[in-house]
């Protein structure tokens, strides 16, 4: 156990890592896409990409399957089974990566031509990125067994390394955008299509060379298929219904409100996507611990990491977003000069539902790693199914864009209640004991930590000095908040322990 724990904090540090270089690099590239494009090329841009998107929720849905799958198989050393899987696995995503090229290809298209708001004169540029679009969702499908794989061995360093360099490569393309000979959407599109593609044959090369189970063979197992396409299945109900949530507020937005509108919603998107990957480093080093620790039946661990992973990843979700939420006014005037209407407030409540998957996120590892997928997923679709009626009437007599991120909040926090209900029924996690261990704490961390920066603000004029005082005190007042009284006695010593190591080993180091 211990050693588990060791590699946890290691693999931690490695996706910490590759989240500082990538929230840099992304924030900046952000920026300048905006610039270069343009507000209503940048909304085409998104409004396309979440169409691609609503098609790769088979791809979504087979990339958890093979992941849970490789990584009991793993946990339990059968290393015949692990390669039989992982190479049906990569058979069933050649055939996913069909049925999207087909719908793509006739329910996309229509959709793009009848439905979607497009600039006058954009027709022809929409129509490449569209394609574009399509043949990276096809190679994205292709390297999710690979992908997998390596996150299933615990090789963080390497998972980072690719996706920094992934980063990095984009990056250039951005630099190299306003000096674009054409279209500067359709070469945007066509470069990030190149970037995929190596990073295809870069996943492929790495496990080659270092999984013996990713030798490529035909393999056909009845018994295994069934299993896994069954699971496919319930997991294609939940992923369908959360991606016709999320992408049809993009779509519910064209349509009332226009390009610009998408805009300000893929300015917010690109922050919420930054810092969820604060919470999803820690939370991809723990699922393997959490479905290994299932696999061999050690239910008191699964649920220690349960705990352990929903607080931590609340507050370091909470110790960014503090700041963020407090000077957005600040940091949009910064970071971009001038942005679109509404951009602030979709931000602010973008951010407050993304601290739900702090939530979320460890719950729906435990489901993947019980194989009870029905109850689970059947429920949240109802709920999400039923909220996306309520966000389509909100917008359509209110008017107002804002109401479409408030319904999309208290959906996912009604969400929350639900999934903590089914894991009662799924791994026997007690309610009870999740509110005592998950929300007790961090209510009280909340309450107390966002005193300070409040006052501060307050009573401060907006500026430089505002702004760094407020996320000074932000971020010490979380830090010191959530480790007084935000976690156990013994996470605290383990704390204590892991920094005196690290201490020593630099000082022996000098």
């Amino acid at each position: 156990m211990d050693t588990n724990n060791k590699r946890i904090a290691k693999n931690t540090l490695y996706m910490y890592l590759r989240m500082a270089i990538t929230m840099l690099v992304g924030l900046y590239t952000s920026r300048v896409v905006l610039r270069v494009l343009g507000v209503e090329d940048f909304g085409l841009y998104n409004v396309i990409g979440g169409i691609i998107a609503m098609f790769g929720m088979l791809n979504a849905a087979m990339t958890n399957t093979t992941s849970r799958y490789i990584t009991v198989s793993l946990a339990k050393g059968d290393i015949q089974k692990t390669r039989g899987i992982f190479n049906m696995a990569a058979l069933i995503h050649l055939c996913i990566a069909v049925i999207v090229l087909i719908l793509g290809e006739t329910v996309g298209l229509w959709y793009l031509y009848n439905k979607l708001v497009i600039p006058e004169g954009r027709l022809f540029a929409a129509e490449w990125l569209y394609q574009l679009s399509v043949i990276s969702t096809l190679l994205s499908i292709i390297t999710v067994p690979f992908n997998s794989t390596i996150v299933a061995h615990e090789k963080m360093s390497a998972f980072a390394f690719i996706q920094i360099l992934d980063v990095f490569l984009k990056l250039a393309i951005v630099l190299m955008l306003e000096y674009s000979p054409f279209d500067r959407l359709i070469f945007y599109g066509t470069l990030l299509s190149c970037v995929t593609m190596m990073n295809l044959i870069i996943y492929i090369i790495y496990c080659k060379r270092k999984f013996a189970e990713t030798e490529m063979m035909f393999y056909w197992n009845r018994g295994i298929f069934k299993e896994m396409t069954g699971f496919i299945g319930w997991s294609l109900v939940g992923n369908f219904s959360f991606l016709f949530y999320s992408q049809g507020l993009n779509l519910i937005l064209n349509a009332f409100c226009g390009p610009v509108v998408n805009a300000a919603r893929g300015i917010s998107v690109q922050v919420e996507n930054v810092v969820k990957q604060f919470a999803n480093n820690v939370q991809v080093a723990i699922n393997p611990q959490i479905m290994k620790s299932y696999a061999v039946k050690e239910m008191q661990r699964m649920y220690t990491l349960i705990f352990a992973s929903s607080r931590f990843c609340f507050y370091l979700l909470f110790l960014i977003e503090l700041p963020i939420l407090i000077e957005t006014d600040f940091l949009l005037s910064l970071w971009l000069g001038s942005y679109p209407d509404h951009t602030v407030n979709f931000m602010r409540i973008i951010l407050m539902t993304t601290i739900m998957d702090a939530f979320v996120n460890p719950m729906y590892t435990a489901n993947l790693a019980s194989g009870k997928l029905m109850m689970y997923h059947l429920t949240l679709s109802i709920h999400m199914y039923a909220f996306m009626f309520v966000t389509y009437l909100s917008i359509k007599y209110t008017g107002i864009p804002e109401s479409v991120f408030i319904s999309l909040f208290v959906a996912t926090v009604i969400g929350v209640v639900l999934r903590i209900i089914i894991l009662y029924r799924q791994i026997g996690l007690r309610p009870i004991h999740y509110i005592q261990n998950v929300i007790r704490p961090i209510v009280m961390v909340v309450m107390v930590s966002i005193i300070a920066p409040l006052l501060i603000h307050n009573f401060m004029e907006s500026g430089w000095i505002r702004f760094l005082a407020t996320s000074i005190i932000s971020v010490l007042s979380v830090a010191l908040t959530a480790y007084t009284i935000g976690i156990s006695s013994t996470e605290r010593a383990y704390v204590v322990e892991f920094v005196k190591k690290k201490l020593n080993c630099k000082n022996r180091n000098i």
